[in-house]
C-alpha cells in the first residue's frame, strides 16, 4: 500500500519517469492504486477520497487525463498528490 501512494503522493516528474521506466501508460498509477484501494478499503482513512478522484477522472472524457503532460498539468493529479501526501504524513 504504501508504494502505491508514495506513487501517487511523487512530483509529476517522478511520476513520469516511472511510467517511462515501467514502460505503461499513465492509467497504471491510478491502477496500482485501485488494486491497493480495494484491499485497505475502510482500513485507512482517506483512500476512498482518492479513489474518487481517479473514479471522476476516468468518467471525464472531455480531457486526456492519463498522458504524462497531465501529470503535470490536470488538476485531478494534483489533488490526489495533496490527498496521498496526507495519508503518508499521518
Amino acid at each position: 500500500m504504501r508504494e502505491a501512494l508514495v506513487l501517487v503522493a511523487a512530483s509529476a516528474e517522478e511520476q513520469g519517469e516511472w511510467v517511462r521506466r515501467a514502460g505503461v501508460g499513465v492509467d497504471e498509477i491510478a491502477l496500482m492504486f485501485d488494486d491497493v484501494w480495494r484491499l485497505g478499503e475502510g482500513l485507512v482513512p482517506g483512500l476512498e477520497a482518492i479513489d474518487a478522484v481517479f473514479s471522476a477522472m476516468t468518467a471525464d472524457r472531455t480531457v486526456d487525463h492519463w498522458s504524462v503532460v497531465a501529470l503535470a498539468e490536470d488538476a485531478g493529479w494534483e489533488r490526489a498528490r495533496v490527498l496521498a501526501r496526507g495519508i503518508l504524513d499521518r
